[in-house]
């Protein structure tokens, strides 16, 4: 779970203690579309030999000045079973704390993602969650909701999680 932690510290850019306010670049991909666009993830873990699958359901339904509103849903498959993750609503603010987010370096790529090749903007990042920093590469295109296409996530750098976009709808 402690990947799942880091993933929602860069999505949301969120910290314990007060810090300068940032632009949240996940904001302005939301911003970007309507209500009722959404994004399909797939998600595997591997935690010390322990697989972990995780199919997550992105779709706005709100979009403010200072916040877009999601609704999260999906499913959790592991060796002891498939198991349901319920609908709950998370709030993506447009300025967040961000001083647990070092941009190491970024640059464009083009991948395939979803059988759909994209040009994406591509960010490694240092982020202190925990114990131990965590290092990550998000792939970042315009034409999927929330901007997401793909991330690697891993500790001290092995690879412990991948995130990739597999549908989408853009309103």
């Amino acid at each position: 779970m402690q990947i799942v932690l880091a993933m929602a510290a860069f999505l949301s850019m969120a910290q314990d203690k007060p810090a300068e306010l940032k632009d949240n670049p996940l904001f302005k991909y939301w911003t970007d579309c309507k209500a009722g666009s959404w994004v399909k993830m797939t998600m595997e873990i591997d935690q010390g030999g322990q697989k972990v699958e995780t199919e997550q359901i992105q779709k706005l339904l709100e979009v403010a000045e200072d916040k877009v509103v999601l609704e999260v849903s999906g499913k959790m498959k592991m060796a002891a079973g498939e198991f349901p993750l319920p609908a709950r609503k998370q709030d993506v603010k447009a300025k967040e704390p961000g001083d647990k987010v070092k941009i190491e370096k970024e640059g464009d790529e083009e991948i395939e993602v979803a059988g759909k090749k994209l040009k994406c903007h591509w960010y490694e990042l240092t982020i202190e969650v925990g114990p131990k920093p965590m290092k990550m590469k998000a792939w970042m295109a315009k034409e999927i909701p929330g901007g997401l296409a793909k991330s690697e996530m891993s500790p001290e750098g092995q690879k412990m999680m991948v995130m990739i976009a597999v549908e989408w709808e853009k309103k």
